[in-house]
């Protein structure tokens, strides 16, 4: 299966309408959003998505009421960490990487809006970077193949 990762849009709407084109046009099976929507206006952009979405909160996302209703109708938003399988294989989603005893397939965090991918004996880390493009200047975003184990980063036009 191929999965979207994106974190930290921080109410970006021109990145966000950015990513969601990009995502669409790849025909990926599912969005994960690794948190930080910043704003209700900004997460109701994904309901234009072509695959569901997996979230989580983020440490800028306060109005987490308002955000899980906004999100329902296309996607599920979860408090961090949330553990689920795709495909057999196993995926931590959560938006500040932790400390964990735990193996997984994958752990899918952001927060440092630094985008890093570092395979470990203990699963392998994927962080897209940050999709908002406002604290390095460079707007990313991450494709994770399931099947292949092969996951890019990709900048996004500006």
């Amino acid at each position: 299966m191929k999965l979207g990762i994106l974190s930290d849009t921080h109410n970006n709407v021109d990145k966000i309408t950015k990513a969601i084109e990009f995502f669409n046009l790849r025909q990926v099976g599912l969005i994960l959003h690794a948190g930080d929507f910043s704003f209700v206006s900004s997460a109701k952009l994904f309901s234009k998505l072509k695959m569901p979405m997996i979230a989580v909160f983020g440490n800028n996302d306060l109005d987490t009421y308002d955000l899980e209703k906004t999100i329902i109708p296309f996607g599920q938003i979860y408090h961090a960490p949330y553990s689920f399988n795709i495909n057999d294989k196993k995926f931590i989603l959560t938006h500040r990487l932790y400390s964990t005893d735990a193996k997984f397939d994958y752990m899918i965090y952001g927060h440092t809006h630094k985008p890093h991918i570092q395979k470990t004996p203990q699963g392998t880390f994927i962080n897209p970077g940050e999709t908002a493009g406002r604290r390095y200047g460079r707007s990313t975003v991450a494709i994770l193949e399931t099947d292949t184990s092969h996951v890019e980063i990709f900048d996004l036009e500006n």
